[in-house]
């Protein structure tokens, strides 16, 4: 994937915001209370039947609407991204500290280590991609020496954020198909 000289420094304002919204979340979420509430989770009985591909199935069904959530930004000039993101990031934290106070920390980095920097990593840039064009269009708005309006900045920069996309999908499926294996050697239902 080609990035022209120009668009180098919009990626990475549009990628460094998808990171502090999704730290920004992560940190709400892991100081929220909810978790210790929340039951222990459970390893799955035999008879339960848990495969690995029903396992895939319900993480996909998960990951792919977040996904598409946090990319959908690129069609709402950013709005469902700035609003999604967060709250999906303090929903992966609350789920951290529930791991934490019932598994302790250590069980849980021993479980998720695998997948979860590749599955965090899709959703950044995924969220990430979802704010490229609006980030081209505030450019171009503000800017007294771009030539095209910030509109057609905004449409301009659709291929890019495709492409990023598609690269984000490719990283989720892949963290899917690593969390399926580990819930189902470890013998927990997602």
């Amino acid at each position: 994937m080609s990035v022209r000289n120009g668009d180098k420094p919009l990626l990475l304002v549009a990628m460094m915001l998808s990171l502090a919204l999704m730290l920004a979340g992560f940190t709400i979420g892991f100081q929220a209370d909810m978790a210790a509430q929340s039951e222990s989770p459970q390893p799955m009985s035999p008879e339960a039947g848990l495969t690995w591909l029903s396992a895939l199935g319900r993480i996909l069904a998960a990951n792919v609407p977040a996904l598409c959530l946090l990319f959908s930004g690129v069609i709402t000039g950013g709005v469902s991204t700035l609003i999604a993101w967060p709250l999906t990031a303090i929903y992966i934290g609350s789920t951290m500290r529930l791991g934490r106070t019932h598994m302790g920390i250590g069980e849980v980095v021993a479980s998720i280590w695998i997948y979860a920097p590749i599955e965090f990593l899709g959703l950044l840039l995924g969220a990430g991609a979802g704010l490229i064009p609006v980030a081209a269009a505030i450019r171009s708005a503000l800017s007294a020496s771009e030539a095209a309006g910030p509109l057609r900045q905004y449409l301009a920069m659709f291929p890019l954020a495709l492409k990023i996309f598609g690269i984000a999908s490719v990283l989720v499926l892949a963290a899917a198909l690593l969390e399926a294996t580990v819930l189902v050697t470890k013998g927990f239902s997602p």
